[in-house]
């Protein structure tokens, strides 16, 4: 792999856009300091309007600031990790915020302790207009606030927050011994990496061998691993009754501002759509001859070799530009700026000490949001490219139409813009290529992908459900339960009861593998993205749905709204079923056209 100084420059972001030297970056310092100085000042005072309003605007302005030196410091410390400046800079950063943080701690409870009829009295100020969602989240939580002992209580146990999630997360990465296994001749550690890599091998025996390595040796850890992920459980699941909510997820639905039954909505729909994942299972079991499919083979192949076509980064950009033409002038304008080297969003290439994978940052509000590839001319680097890129220009709308303080999109929505711009590619590619093994590689991407993100996440979520109702229940997660409810849903949703795939006892502790479920009520947010998306690329795809429509809806929307109506401004209803049956067609579509192929 190249070092740093051995890539074209022309290749990398331009961080020079947040600041020009060490003298503007010192200066921000000061200024933030200075305004945690200031805002101490106004404790006691809020419920003077223009206190208030002087309060508000000094918190804000600092907060804007602090987040563009974080994104200074964090892009230049992420493409050479051996800089120990940037990683210097980034903890001051990171110490900085903390006290402006504690500074202006004391605002929401003391906005909290004012009527409801103060605050909407604020609220409906038109010079508030810029903290209206600010103060509709002090409505929406002031029934859950605890009076101030209590809420002082709370905040010096919020440091627990994550104790057995990071408990876990260092035992599982540092600690877990693994066995070695050998293949093809070769002595390895069964561990992630193995694992991740020879699961989808086109030799059976190879598969099964991985597995068994890698699900016996979390099942030798089981006990302590439940241990860790009750009391995660059982801490979210306090703190959601000491706050008066019905239950976890309860808490979870009204802080999303989500219809109290979106969850099992969202679930019996998916559900409804199983046959089809079915469909996909039966057909993968007749072309690989496996007649006793088993949960081994999950991440076998029917498609063989995959796409062997090189991507360049200019080729990439130019299908992505492509693939937006049905996009309107001024948001193909924007993508193509982005992409563009010269302007200095993107740092394509990998190099020593850079971060792997692929990131956007687009918390500097006054400058372009930041975005990280690590391209090597394949199909996923032109993908991700896309992926990112959908990340970016819905930053880039929501900065430049929405004030700062209604901005920053919630996770919620934040992966519809970036499965959108995948989903605008890979239908480009399979409307264009003339290449039968690249459609049929294609076809198998999208439904794979469509697995993964919809029916995994969806199974993960209803796992995840049973184990907060068991907690909430005062009993506790033991391997053995939690083995047997995992079971259950893997076989719901793989089929076991119509001979589908067989699902091995030992590998239904894959629950101790998944880190998400340390994250309170979590993947469900990757469906509802994947199936909105989906439903927004058809529509705009077919013109049903204006491109203009999603662009002013959705894209510039930031958190203007509840995510729910960003969506439906949007032209996605998800608590209709509509989004789901389109969903279900273009699966059932793309799987019959990969049948026909093969």
């Amino acid at each position: 792999m190249k070092k740093r100084n051995e890539i074209d420059p022309k290749n990398f972001w331009q961080t020079e856009h947040l600041y020009k030297n060490d003298e503007e970056v010192a200066s921000e310092f000061e200024l933030i300091e200075k305004a945690a100085a200031e805002i101490v000042k106004f404790a006691g005072k809020l419920n003077e309007k223009e206190t208030l309003l002087k309060a508000l605007r000094t918190s804000s302005e600092a907060m804007r600031r602090s987040a563009k030196l974080q994104c200074y410091a964090d892009r230049n410390r992420d493409v050479d990790m051996n800089v120990s400046r940037w990683q210097e800079l980034s903890g001051m950063v990171t110490a900085a915020t903390t006290r402006l943080a504690a500074a202006s701690s004391f605002m929401e409870p003391e906005l909290l302790s004012y009527s409801e009829e103060t605050l909407l009295k604020f609220k409906n100020d038109p010079d508030f207009s810029n903290f209206s969602r600010y103060f509709d989240a002090i409505l929406l939580n002031k029934p859950h606030t605890l009076g101030e002992p209590e809420e002082k209580i709370m905040a010096e146990f919020g440091g627990l927050a994550f104790g057995e999630y990071e408990t876990y997360s260092t035992f599982a990465s540092t600690d877990m011994k693994f066995p070695e296994i050998e293949i093809d001749g070769e002595k390895m550690e069964a561990n992630i990496q193995t694992y991740a890599r020879y699961r989808q091998s086109d030799d059976r025996d190879t598969r099964k061998k991985v597995f068994d390595a890698f699900w016996t040796t979390y099942d030798s850890y089981k006990n302590s691993i439940s241990k860790m992920l009750h009391y995660q459980t059982k801490y979210y699941a306090t703190v959601a009754k000491i706050r008066h909510y019905a239950d976890a997820l309860d808490k979870e639905m009204k802080e999303n501002e989500l219809p109290s039954n979106f969850f099992y909505t969202l679930r019996d729909n998916v559900r409804a759509v199983l046959p089809a994942l079915h469909e996909y299972l039966a057909l993968k079991k007749e072309v690989l001859n496996i007649p006793d499919q088993g949960y081994h083979d999950i991440y076998a192949t029917m498609v063989k070799g995959g796409n062997s076509k090189v991507y360049t980064y200019e080729d990439s950009v130019k299908l992505v530009n492509q693939a937006m033409s049905c996009m309107t002038e001024e948001y193909r304008k924007a993508i193509a700026t982005a992409m563009d080297p010269a302007n200095g969003w993107v740092d394509i290439y990998p190099n020593e000490g850079k971060v792997s994978g692929a990131y956007m940052e687009g918390m500097a509000y006054d400058t372009h949001p930041y975005v990280l590839l690590n391209h090597i001319d394949d199909y996923n680097s032109a993908s991700t490219l896309a992926h990112e890129m959908g990340h970016a220009i819905h930053s880039y709308y929501s900065n430049k139409f929405q004030p700062y303080e209604k901005s920053q999109y919630t996770i919620f929505v934040a992966e519809v813009a970036s499965t959108f711009n995948e989903i605008m590619l890979i239908n480009h590619l399979l409307d264009t290529t003339q290449d039968k093994e690249e459609k049929k590689f294609l076809l198998n991407h999208f439904i794979e992908m469509a697995r993964s993100t919809v029916f995994r996440q969806m199974q993960f979520a209803e796992f995840e459900d049973g184990i907060y109702k068991k907690v909430e229940a005062g009993e506790v997660l033991t391997p053995d339960f939690l083995n047997d409810l995992y079971g259950k849903t893997l076989s719901r949703y793989y089929g076991e009861e119509y001979g589908l795939m067989k699902i091995d006892e030992l590998y239904k502790n894959e629950w101790a593998f998944v880190p998400h479920f340390y994250y309170n009520y979590y993947v469900y947010k990757y469906v509802v993205g994947f199936i909105g998306a989906l439903s927004l690329a058809e529509g705009v795809r077919s013109g049903k749905i204006p491109a203009e429509q999603y662009i002013n809806g959705f894209l510039k929307a930031g958190t203007s709204k509840p995510p729910l109506e960003i969506l439906k401004d949007a032209g996605v209803d998800m608590t209709d079923i509509a989004p789901y049956k389109t969903f279900e067609k273009m699966f059932t579509e793309k799987l019959q056209q990969l049948r026909e192929l093969l």
